[in-house]
């Protein structure tokens, strides 16, 4: 998924250009080689860090006589009698220094100078319009990079900060696809550039998700204030975005690091990104972290934490390494510093498969955050949040501005072409990079993070997370799912209309014990000879489970589970000749594997406040193995059934309507477990015991 360079799209909604003020404090010149300074990733208008935790700025020495002293003084505009000054300490290489300040409260006018004695190039550099307050680390691929100019809501974004809204939210805006660092600007001049009919609004060059969250989270600490919160100014926001379109996971971790987990990509761009987009943060004081990212992984093992295998294992230890790393000088980064994550919607899948397991795997396998592996996280569930106009036919059709061809458009669409119509103008609105794959309702994403984050970092009351299961037990032809109410934190939980005749709730049951299976992958057979080829022709391979996902040892499905007898063969592997599977040369996942088409879509309805029943009457008297919902290979799709084809063309793919959620609007997290003794048993270190 790695971002290319086009030319975007016309905006046609762009509101006139309103020049709102001075930059006060335009970004300086990069300073000359070998000059003191301030580090890059620190500019006028930055925000710092508030208390309890101790900011910290640093920087470079450049060239120098003798052994140098630096000293920095903090000066607060408001309060001069405040001013204070702290020696840094020289680091180990003499090429840089670093100064920890003093704890301070939230807002502020500083400025901060550092001088240097014994720099003999440049003595003296300088910070202006700095304020305290919560800094976010945003990183990922490119979702988290996708810039607001490709999001739905980015002119509303523009209309509030005009109106006078988000002043609390600063940015290192830019764009993380083209440099590492960038100057970090108020809102209201990341607006302030550009013109109406080619904007270039720095706020359009930053991400979406990132600020999202920024923008929701103020309006949440807003609405605290005005219930009587303590504060009477909402906190600074600042925002760091580094995020790389088309980077792995391993990207971001040290490969020494990473190493501790098995089942991963082993590539020369392991560690890459930890080094150029990390390191050069690592002295910054930061609140917490968010991360979106998978894509490029959907291709390997998901794995699972309990066996220290795949994505599984991957983003617990990067949750782990970066609070370390970030934390090494006491009293700056929290060691336990929050960090958000957002799941894949179904589009983010890269051609791989497995897409239910992988979000499984982006909690830890506990299938919900915070867990015990990973404390003072929060989660972001995406898997409703697909485009809504994702259907790329009427571009393709030739019916839209761009490669507009009348004769094509008139044949693809059987003469409708005005079918094609509000796809049409949707896409002149708002331009898609790369098609389906980057969603532009980036302001759903942003806001369920800051929904989470404030339920677990600012001290919310109300519920972070959605309906999460935690038990289930069979009765005759029902099997009720209680979800727990802990979480709810007073929410009930609600099931959404849906076309239950189409199969259309994401509610499945297994009957056949056999077929569970967390994780069905292809892998060639092996040969006469004892030997296992690592690429075959498709009639040569079979699916199988890898033993670092589910809790047993890997397991080979024959030929005779594929047309549904003698099902329970599962320890000889198949003839050569005996599963054969639609695919396309070696590249791409065949649409079918026996684990995941054994699965049966049920009814459901709601059941008092915290469950919901499945009608199991379909299967005839046999009884259910195993439960999932939302946890396919693909998808899941809880907007379109195939049988209007308006959909994606002249109506929208609606968003947000999976079945279950949450009164206040969350949707459940997506679950599977086995059924042992009419009650379900989760897959460790998931637990779901309560009947």
């Amino acid at each position: 998924m790695s971002p290319m360079h086009l030319n975007l799209l016309p905006l046609s909604i762009i509101l006139p250009l309103v020049f709102l003020g001075d930059a006060r404090h335009p970004p300086p010149p990069p300073p000359p080689p070998n000059c003191f300074s301030f580090n890059s990733t620190q500019s006028h208008n930055m925000v710092l860090q508030r208390g309890p935790s101790c900011a910290a700025v640093y920087g470079i020495l450049g060239n120098t006589s003798r052994l140098p002293t630096v000293n920095v003084t903090v000066k607060d505009k408001s309060s001069p009698s405040t001013e204070y000054t702290v020696t840094a300490t020289i680091s180990d290489d003499g090429n840089g220094w670093k100064a920890v300040l003093r704890p301070a409260s939230g807002g502020g006018n500083f400025t901060i100078t550092a001088t240097c004695n014994g720099c003999t190039n440049g003595s003296i550099a300088v910070l202006e319009n700095v304020t305290f307050g919560d800094v976010w680390y945003c990183a990922g691929q490119s979702n988290m990079w996708l810039p607001m100019r490709h999001t739905f809501s980015r002119n509303e974004t523009i209309d509030s900060i005009r109106a006078g809204k988000y002043n609390n939210i600063r940015l290192m805006a830019g764009n993380s696809q083209d440099s590492t660092t960038f100057p970090w600007r108020t809102a209201l001049e990341a607006i302030s550039d550009g013109n109406a009919s080619v904007p270039s609004y720095a706020l359009f060059n930053f991400s979406g998700a990132c600020w999202y969250f920024g923008q929701k989270l103020t309006d949440l600490l807003e609405n605290d204030m005005s219930k009587g919160s303590t504060s009477n100014s909402v906190t600074p926001i600042g925002l760091i975005s580094t995020a790389i379109g088309g980077s792995m996971i391993e990207s971001w971790i040290p490969d020494d690091v990473r190493q501790q987990c098995t089942n991963t990509s082993n590539n020369t761009a392991n560690g890459v990104l930890y080094d150029a987009k990390v390191v050069p943060y690592l002295g910054m004081t930061v609140k917490g972290f968010l991360w979106y990212q998978g894509e490029n992984d959907m291709h390997q093992l998901k794995g699972n934490s309990l066996h220290n295998a795949g994505y599984g294992c991957e983003l617990p230890l990067l949750v782990r390494h970066w609070r370390q790393q970030w934390s090494v000088t006491p009293g700056t980064t929290d060691p336990l510093a929050p960090f958000g994550t957002v799941t894949l919607p179904g589009s983010g899948a890269e051609g791989g498969f497995n897409m239910g397991i992988m979000r499984w795997a982006q909690t830890g396998n506990y299938g919900v955050l915070p867990n015990p592996i990973m404390p003072n996280t929060f989660l972001a569930q995406g898997y409703d949040l697909d485009d809504p106009w994702g259907d790329k036919t009427c571009l393709g059709y030739g019916c839209c501005r761009w490669g507009y061809n009348a004769t094509t458009c008139f044949e693809k669409t059987n003469g409708n072409t005005s079918i094609c119509a509000p796809y049409c103008e949707v896409l002149q609105d708002t331009s898609i990079y790369m098609g389906p794959i980057h969603p532009r309702d980036k302001y759903p994403i942003g806001e369920r993070l800051a929904i989470a984050a404030h339920g677990v970092v600012y001290g919310g009351s109300k519920a972070f997370t959605g309906p999460t299961v935690s038990g289930c037990s069979v009765s005759g032809t029902s099997l009720t799912v209680t979800f727990n109410t802990t979480l709810l934190r007073g929410d009930s939980v609600v099931v959404q209309p849906y076309n239950a005749s189409a199969g259309m709730s994401q509610f499945q049951v297994l009957t056949n014990r056999s077929l569970f299976c967390l994780e069905p992958a292809l892998r060639c057979q092996v040969l006469p000879n004892g030997t296992r080829p690592s690429v075959c022709r498709s009639v040569f391979q079979e699916w199988y489970c890898p033993a670092s996902t589910d809790d047993g040892a890997d397991r080979v499905e024959s030929q005779h589970a594929l047309d549904g007898s003698a099902s329970d063969r599962r320890d000889t592997p198949s003839h050569p000749a005996a599963v054969q599977v639609e695919t396309v040369g070696l590249q791409g996942t065949p649409p079918h594997s026996p684990f995941e088409r054994a699965w049966v879509t049920v009814p459901i309805s709601i059941s008092g406040s915290n469950a919901i029943v499945a009608n199991l009457s379909s299967l005839q008297g046999v009884a259910p193995v195993a439960v999932r919902y939302a946890a396919q290979s693909k998808g899941p799709n809880c907007c379109d059934d195939g049988s209007d084809p308006s959909i994606g063309k002249s109506t929208p793919c609606a968003i947000q309507k999976c079945p279950i959620m949450s009164s206040s609007g969350l949707p459940a997290n997506p679950f599977f477990a086995q059924i042992q003794g009419l009650v379900c048993a989760c897959v460790a270190p998931q637990t779901c015991t309560q009947a």
